[in-house]
């Protein structure tokens, strides 16, 4: 587990060297599921941009080093469709993008990595995705930024109670498994909570707030989060393995 604020430190590092920072993510609002790291990389090539990396190409999250490691050189990176020109992420960039780096698409399958549990296993999925092509239509996506979305406001059956501070994330298959909300600002004794996404009713993007299917009084009977433990990856772990009222949506 890692929380999405510890994530924002971390390099990224390609087989020949540094390549940027994690400066955001996109999650797919329908399945929570992270689909892209956002990378800046102006201080590491020239001309440097924005780019996005898919969880599909990571090696290794080295925790100790603050670094996630990516199968792809500089000069692929650095030669790979630019979200500049394809802002929102439209489902036709994210083909072109998979294309480029040749891997499978994830939104073929019934799962949130297409027939996949964990996104590497769609690196050398291209071969099999061109087959298919023909045969698939192009749903829309659903990406949002974590970035844009930490801060939201929460709302418990019509009652204001706190905002989005941080989610808690499974580095094994890029799932957010919790949201962090913190109710001090709008309540005596306030506290920071943990929220399932399966209580999550619908987000309003127009007024920035997500709106849950339980009451105020039994989302302040959620556990207290410790705020000092949330870059301890056993303590997201043990946090995440709570039931937190999943059962209740």
């Amino acid at each position: 587990m890692i929380a999405f604020n510890t994530l924002t430190k971390f390099g990224i590092h390609a087989t020949d060297g540094d390549i940027g920072q994690c400066k955001d993510v996109l999650f797919d609002d329908q399945d929570f599921v992270i689909r892209y790291f956002v990378a800046d990389t102006h201080k590491w090539l020239p001309l440097g941009r924005k780019v996005v990396l898919s969880p599909i190409s990571l090696t290794e999250v080295n925790d100790t080093e603050e670094k996630l490691y990516v199968s792809m050189t500089k000069d692929a990176l650095k030669k790979s469709p630019s979200i500049d020109d394809h802002k929102p992420l439209s489902r036709e960039y994210e083909e072109i993008l998979f294309k480029y780096f040749g891997y499978g698409y994830y939104w073929t399958g019934p799962g949130a990595w297409g027939d996949f549990s964990h996104p590497t296993e769609l690196v050398d999925q291209q071969s099999m995705q061109d087959d298919m092509d023909s045969l698939e239509s192009k749903p829309e996506n659903h990406l949002r930024s974590c970035d844009e979305v930490n801060g939201y406001d929460i709302s418990a059956q019509g009652e204001d109670t706190g905002h989005v501070c941080d989610f808690v994330i499974d580095k094994r298959n890029w799932a957010i498994q919790l949201f962090i909300i913190d109710t001090r600002n709008w309540l005596p004794g306030g506290k920071k909570i943990a929220l399932a996404p399966a209580l999550i009713k619908d987000i309003d993007w127009s007024t920035h707030k997500i709106h849950v299917n339980v009451s105020h009084d039994d989302l302040m009977a959620l556990p207290e989060v410790d705020d000092d433990r949330l870059d301890d990856a056993d303590y997201l772990a043990s946090l995440a393995s709570k039931p937190l009222m999943t059962d209740r949506k």
